[in-house]
């Protein structure tokens, strides 16, 4: 990880330790359905860099459970396309209104088409917590262990801000020696308030 983009990664980490305890309970609750979409950019240390999409979502089997999935695709450098596919489990431990700890675990499927190409199948597993900074601003970040190319754990950074009515902007960041990515999209919430 290039030493700038490290800076910036603890830099977001602090600012979200020093927020977590000044939080006020929240007027809603952390929710586990959704769909989202967005732009992506992946940066690979082995094939390139590239820009593409990725949607995803998450469905609450019950208050403390969630199955997880999701789909990306990217356009690298010299004429090389890079996708992926993961679904899994995860599971919500709330700390107090407003704040849980977040577990899952992904089966992963990825390809990089290029000369020669690398098909592989790995998993991941990530550990994060999600707070409300308000009812309208969720800010999480945690760490994820993936093990498909190569191992390689990354800091998971990202926001989530509500601009109508279960609908939300989001924003995230992930940051490892490998692999950098980013990405800004759109999430759409189907459950009604106050069901995870």
């Amino acid at each position: 990880m290039p030493v700038r983009t490290r800076q910036v990664a603890w830099m977001l980490a602090s600012c979200m330790a020093f927020l977590l305890p000044m939080t006020a309970p929240a007027a809603a609750e952390l929710g586990y359905t959704y769909a989202e979409a967005g732009y992506a950019r992946i940066d690979f240390d082995d094939y390139g860099d590239g820009n593409g999409f990725v949607l995803g979502g998450s469905y609450a089997l019950n208050r403390s459970f969630h199955a997880v999935g999701g789909y990306e695709r990217a356009d690298l450098d010299h004429g090389a396309d890079y996708s992926a596919f993961n679904i899994g489990l995860g599971v919500n431990v709330p700390l107090r209104y407003g704040l849980d700890l977040v577990a899952r675990a992904r089966f992963i499927s990825a390809d990089v088409d290029q000369p020669g190409d690398d098909d592989e199948t790995g998993f991941s597993i990530e550990g994060m917590a999600r707070v409300l900074v308000n009812p309208q601003l969720e800010l999480n970040g945690g760490l994820v262990y993936e093990d498909v190319f190569d191992s390689n754990t990354a800091l998971e950074l990202g926001a989530v801000y509500e601009i109508a009515r279960n609908v939300s902007l989001l924003a995230g960041a992930g940051l490892s020696s490998d692999v950098t990515r980013f990405n800004l999209g759109l999430r759409l919430y189907f459950q009604p308030s106050g069901w995870r």
